[in-house]
C-alpha cells in the first residue's frame, strides 16, 4: 500500500475524463500542477493531489505527494516513485514490466492501474534506473494472480565477492552493494554476497569466479541471470 496523500485538492468535474473524478492513465481531470492519484482517503477509485516534489523512477518518497503526475509511491520503508502504466511498452526494454499492482490489504485496488517495475540491468555498472544508494535486484512479483520475474530497485549496503551477509539465521541482501546479490551455495548454512553475472553468455563474473544459476532458474526476456561462484 502507498504511503498517504499529503492534501487532495479538488478535481475539475466538467473534464471529460473516462474515469471519473479523474483519471491516472492517461492523467486527466486535475490542474496542471496536480495528479491524479488513488483517494487515500478509502483506497477506492482516484482523487487529485498535491505535487510537492516531482519525484520520478530515481526518486525516493515517504509521501505521495514527493511523486509527479503519473507516478505514485511505493515500497514500504523503502518507496520509489513508481510510473503508473497500461502496458510492458511504457516501462523501458528489455527488462521493465507493467505488473506491480496496487493494493489494499493484499489485494489490487479497483480501477487503479499497475506501476513499472524497473529497466535496471543487476550485471550493469552503475544505478541509472535506481535511486541513490539503491540497487538493481531480482524479484519475483504476483501480477493478477500470475508470478512474473522482474528486476527492481532495493537498498544497497557495502559487501562484496565473498562478504558475509548472514545476520540472524537469515541473508540480508541489504547488506551487499550494487551488482551483488546475498545467496547461498550450502542450503543457508553460510549466505555470502555474489557478483550478478549474466549466465545466457557468461559475462559479468571476474577472474577465478563462474557464472552459476539461480535455483530455480531466473530468467527475463530471454536472458538468465546467475551469480559468481
Amino acid at each position: 500500500m502507498p504511503p498517504p496523500v499529503d492534501v487532495f485538492v479538488p478535481p475539475d468535474m466538467d473534464n471529460g475524463c473516462a474515469t471519473q473524478p479523474c483519471s491516472i492513465v492517461p492523467q486527466c481531470g486535475c490542474a496542471s500542477t496536480d495528479a491524479c492519484d488513488i483517494d487515500f482517503s478509502d483506497s477506492m477509485g482516484t482523487a487529485c493531489r498535491v505535487i510537492n516534489t516531482p519525484g520520478q523512477i530515481t526518486s525516493t518518497c515517504d509521501a505521495a505527494s514527493k511523486c509527479d503526475r503519473g507516478f505514485v509511491c511505493l515500497g514500504g520503508g523503502n518507496s520509489i516513485c513508481k510510473k503508473y502504466c497500461s502496458a510492458d511498452a511504457e516501462c523501458g526494454s528489455p527488462r521493465g514490466q507493467c505488473v506491480l499492482d496496487i493494493t489494499s490489504g493484499g489485494q489490487p485496488i479497483p480501477g487503479i492501474p499497475a506501476a513499472c517495475s524497473s529497466n535496471c540491468d543487476p550485471v550493469a555498472t552503475g544505478t541509472t534506473f535506481c535511486p541513490t544508494n539503491f540497487k538493481c535486484n531480482i524479484f519475483v512479483a504476483n501480477h493478477l494472480g500470475q508470478n512474473k520475474n522482474i528486476v527492481d530497485c532495493s537498498p544497497a549496503g557495502p559487501g562484496k565477492q565473498g562478504a558475509n551477509c548472514k545476520s540472524n539465521g537469515m541473508g540480508v541482501d541489504t547488506l551487499c552493494a550494487p551488482n551483488f546479490s546475498c545467496t547461498t551455495v550450502d542450503g543457508g548454512t553460510t549466505f555470502n554476497c555474489r557478483h550478478f553475472c549474466n549466465k545466457t553468455n557468461n559475462t559479468g563474473c571476474p577472474g577465478g569466479t563462474t557464472c552459476i544459476s539461480f535455483n530455480p532458474v531466473f530468467a527475463i526476456k530471454g536472458t538468465e541471470f546467475g551469480v559468481c561462484n
